[in-house]
This record gives C-alpha cells, sequence and structure tokens, in this order.
C-alpha cells in the first residue's frame, strides 16, 4: 500500500520536459526574442538546401522545436502579400490595409518598450512599398507606429543617410534608419548572415531584454523571377542566419528564436534524379506557383510551445507575449479588430 502511494505521488509531480524530442523548459518568458520574417517561405523548399548535404544532417530550420501553420488571410483577403501578412504578425490585428490606416495600429515593440525591452529592425531586399519605414509617409502616426526603433537596412544608402559596415563599430541611436555601407545599385558585397551576426552582436548591449527582427523580401524576389539558383543561395544564407541564432539557445533558456513566412509560395520540385541533377546544376524544371492559403512557423526557445498548431496570421503577436504571468506582460486579451 506504501509503494502505491509512494508510486502515485511521483507520477502525480512527473513533469514533461522535452518538445519535439528535445530537451525544453516549458512557461519561461523570452527576454531575448529573434524573429526572422522570411517571405516566400515554404517547408517543402528546404530540399534544395537538405539535398546538398551529405548524411542526414538537418537544415537549422528544421532543428525547431515547434512547427506550426497560420492561415493567410485577413478581413479583405484570402490571400495577404507578405507585408500585410508581416504587419498583422507585428500588430496582432486582422484588418491590416495596406494604407496608412494601418499605422494606428499598435506593434509589438510598443508593448514591449514599456517593460523595458528594445527592438532593433534589419531589413533586406525590401521595396519601398515593403519597407518598415513606408510608414513614415503617413505623418505623425507612422512616426509614432516607429517610435524607439533601431533600423538598418540592407540597401543603397540614400544621400545623407547613416551607413554601417558589420566589420565596424556599430553606432547604436535609436530612432535612426541606417543603411549597408555595401550595397550599390549592383547589389551588397555583405552577406545577411554577416550583417545579422555584427549587428546583433552590437544590439545586444543596449539592454538585457530585447526583439531583434530579421525582414528578407530578396527570397521572394527571386522565387518570382524563377531564379532558383539566386533563391538557393538567399535560402542558404537565412539558414546560416538562423543556425547562429539557434546556437544562442544553447547558451540561455530565456532565447526565443521565431520564424515566419508571409506571401508563401508552392515550388513544384522535380522527382527525379536526372531532372533534380540539372536544378543543381543550373535552377531548371521547378515552378514557383501561386501564394498558398498558409504562411509557417518555426519556434525554439522559450515560449516554443506557444507556436506548434494551426492558427492565424495574427496571433503570433499573442503568442510571444502569452503565458504564465511574468513582468505583467501577459496579454490575455486582444481585440482582433481594433
Amino acid at each position: 500500500m506504501k509503494w502505491l502511494l509512494f508510486l502515485l505521488i511521483v507520477s502525480g509531480c512527473a513533469q514533461v520536459t522535452s518538445l519535439n524530442m528535445q530537451q525544453h523548459e516549458f512557461g519561461i518568458l523570452p527576454t531575448k526574442i529573434i524573429w526572422f520574417q522570411v517571405a516566400g517561405l515554404e517547408e517543402e523548399q528546404l530540399a534544395m538546401l537538405r539535398f546538398q548535404y551529405s548524411g542526414e544532417r538537418k537544415t537549422a530550420f528544421e532543428e525547431s522545436t515547434c512547427i506550426g501553420k497560420i492561415w493567410n488571410y485577413s478581413l479583405y483577403n484570402l490571400r495577404n502579400n507578405s507585408q500585410a501578412s508581416f504587419l498583422s504578425q507585428l500588430t496582432g490585428k486582422k484588418n491590416v490595409k495596406s494604407s496608412c490606416e494601418d499605422a494606428e495600429l499598435r506593434p509589438i515593440w510598443s508593448y514591449l518598450y514599456g517593460n523595458g525591452y528594445n527592438t532593433g529592425i534589419f531589413e533586406t531586399g525590401s521595396s519601398d512599398s515593403q519597407s518598415i519605414i513606408s510608414m513614415k509617409e503617413c505623418g505623425d502616426k507612422g512616426q509614432e507606429f516607429l517610435n524607439s526603433l533601431y533600423i538598418w537596412l540592407r540597401k543603397e544608402p540614400v544621400a545623407g543617410a547613416g551607413t554601417f559596415h558589420y566589420r565596424e563599430p556599430l553606432a547604436l541611436n535609436q530612432n535612426q534608419v541606417m543603411y549597408d555601407r555595401t550595397c550599390d545599385k549592383q547589389g551588397c558585397s555583405s552577406t545577411i548572415v554577416e550583417n545579422f551576426k555584427g549587428l546583433y552582436q552590437s544590439f545586444k548591449k543596449v539592454s538585457n531584454k530585447h526583439l531583434m527582427i530579421v525582414r528578407d523580401f530578396s527570397y521572394l524576389a527571386a522565387l518570382e523571377k524563377k531564379d532558383f539558383i539566386k533563391a538557393r543561395t538567399i535560402l542558404s544564407d537565412l539558414e546560416r542566419s538562423v543556425a547562429e541564432a539557434l546556437a544562442l539557445t544553447k547558451t540561455s533558456n530565456e532565447y526565443l528564436v521565431l520564424v515566419t513566412s508571409g506571401d508563401s509560395r508552392y515550388v513544384d520540385m522535380p522527382d527525379q534524379g536526372k531532372q533534380w541533377y540539372e536544378f543543381e546544376k543550373s535552377g531548371a524544371h521547378p515552378q514557383a506557383k501561386r501564394t498558398k492559403l498558409t504562411n509557417l512557423v518555426m519556434a525554439t526557445g522559450a515560449r516554443s510551445e506557444n507556436f506548434c498548431g494551426i492558427y492565424d496570421d495574427s496571433q503570433v503577436f499573442e503568442r510571444i507575449l502569452s503565458g504564465p504571468k511574468q513582468l505583467g506582460l501577459e496579454l490575455k486579451f486582444i481585440n482582433p479588430f481594433k
């Protein structure tokens, strides 16, 4: 009888400490968040990298502890473009209109800033309309939307703007947009991973609690042009960046590494050895088809358990902030229509 009572007590105290066959602590508040928003990304596209590896090596994306799918629709569109999806994810709202009315939405960094977090955004491959700084065209509301951000753009510098170089000490100025000095009309000599590593090493010193957002639109642009060789190069660059971020989750249980997509594209990959060889050599055969109805989410680290399942684009925001009450950060009720 005593043994039975002992077993009941032990079994009642048992806790699940793994997720996706990996060691994991549940309910940890993320104080260091690295969020990759990659336009066009869909999980089967990882074959462009995976089949280049020997043995059973996985890509960094596949090392994520939790994978989910998010519906790519809003109150106005069944298929949102990437910038609309990303904005919905950043604000937790369904009613993104792709107009200056969006500047009235409250972004995640506004909530976090009041809790001691600083937010930096590194953007690559964005057009003028895709860039987060397009909000500047929306007057005072747009300036308020962007308030408190550190922003770095991997694109040709505009006249009079501040610049940065990933190999040099970084001047960190809030509310200043800085451009990659290695970029010109022909492109950039820096890589995404070089910039990410250089920028993050400096940015993380600003405050212990922070959010670093990496927004990439260059991968989608390559898919749309059916330039699969370039797309694979960009995807490889992003994968190395994610690997750098995942390595940080081994140093602290307060890191959350998040990857979300927008405007996900279906790529019809070759299904025979000869065709695949030709694809590896020249990018022949695959076809990028129309936007899918869902986007991809991959998460590792603190509160990554929140991102398993199928939910709306707008709920990514809530899942970062929802959990056991810590520091008053949690939001239990978010109205998606405001």
